[in-house]
């Protein structure tokens, strides 16, 4: 085992208790963030050492140990999770999840500006996180580009809200609490849209009209929680960019093509987990909510559209029964679900 290092000095190969460090990823006011390997339960994640000078004042020590707790306690798809903190070899130390793709500010200045429905969806995910931290109390107070994270996942992006450094109580100067977080989050946005953070406040260009209200919004702290600042965004920008969103009709919406070999593993997968509930009893007082359970089950695994869910269903039902579904072969469910997906044009007359 190599001897720990000097303080201050931290370079690849380094070992800090059971932390193995791999690279740099970035330096901050705080101190210097590392990709690292943790040797006791083998995974990659991100240390985060403090600058050698800070970790003698107490005010700052309490900052630190309210950063860790701060991230620790949330529970958020979008917010970074805290693994460990404390102190090693001399150092204070925080150990969080290991985000690969950098951050939001990196991209923008890479990349520029984010289409408006990729921004929105960004902005959102971080609201999203930045709700659950109001919901338990903690306001950020320092939302911006670089403290949001970003993981790829195929088309989508995952944005992950970093860095409670200087969070605080909510409830305080609101200026600096939730309604400073819930301000930030225009400036976020605006920053997405425009890409140039910070967002000075020039005008954006052409805009969905719901997008544009909601930057106008948020800029003005007109919003109430970040959880209305979510909502409003996700429902912001059309499906399909230039184009109205369509009426509603009493003919279910043609839902989106769905490959056949994802399709029969996510039925099959259903019909395992339905089995037990669906062959119990064959009586036409239990069949209905039988198939209903089923459809529920198709359309939360197979993700499949509702109406299309509860087509499948009702055929399965009426042409096998209800308690032979878990005797049908995966062709007789997957032909069930093809002809509610596609169904054959109407003859022509």
């Amino acid at each position: 085992m190599p001897p720990p290092p000097r303080p201050g000095t931290t370079a690849p190969g380094d070992q800090l208790g059971p932390y193995r460090i791999v690279r740099r990823l970035g330096r901050g006011g705080m101190g210097t963030v590392y990709e690292a390997v943790d040797t006791v339960l083998e995974r990659r994640v991100a240390l985060k050492l403090i600058v050698p000078e800070l970790a003698d004042d107490p005010d700052f020590r309490a900052r630190f140990v309210r950063e860790a707790r701060a991230q620790a306690s949330l529970d958020s798809p979008h917010v970074v999770p805290v693994f460990a903190h404390g102190e090693i070899d001399g150092r204070l130390y925080l150990v969080s999840q290991l985000v690969p793709d950098g951050d939001l500010g990196a991209a923008l200045r890479a990349h520029g500006p984010l289409p408006p429905g990729e921004a929105a969806d960004l902005v959102a995910q971080v609201a999203d996180g930045l709700a659950e931290a109001h919901r338990a109390g903690l306001a950020h107070r320092d939302v911006k580009p670089a403290n949001v994270l970003l993981r790829r996942r195929g088309t989508h992006t995952v944005a992950y809200l970093a860095d409670f450094g200087i969070a605080g109580r909510a409830g305080g100067d609101p200026d600096r609490g939730v309604a400073g977080d819930l301000e930030a989050l225009g400036r976020l946005l605006g920053a997405c849209l425009t890409g140039r953070a910070p967002y000075d406040g020039r005008p954006v260009g052409r805009l969905p009209r719901g997008l544009a209200r909601v930057l106008r919004d948020a800029l003005a702290g007109d919003y109430p929680s970040a959880a209305a600042l979510r909502d409003d965004l996700r429902s912001s920008v059309p499906a399909r960019p230039g184009r109205r969103p369509a009426r509603r009709s009493r003919r279910p919406r043609r839902p989106r093509r769905i490959a056949q070999p994802a399709l029969a593993a996510a039925i099959t997968a259903v019909l395992v987990g339905s089995v037990t509930v669906l062959t119990r009893d064959d009586s036409p007082a239990r069949r209905r909510p039988e198939v209903a359970a089923l459809a529920h089950a198709l359309e939360r695994d197979a993700a499949l559209d509702p109406a299309v869910a509860g087509c499948t269903a009702r055929a399965l039902a009426a042409g096998h029964g209800v308690r032979r579904l878990d005797e049908l072969p995966r062709d007789a469910v997957l032909t069930a679900a093809a002809r509610c997906l596609w169904p054959s044009p109407p003859p022509a007359r």
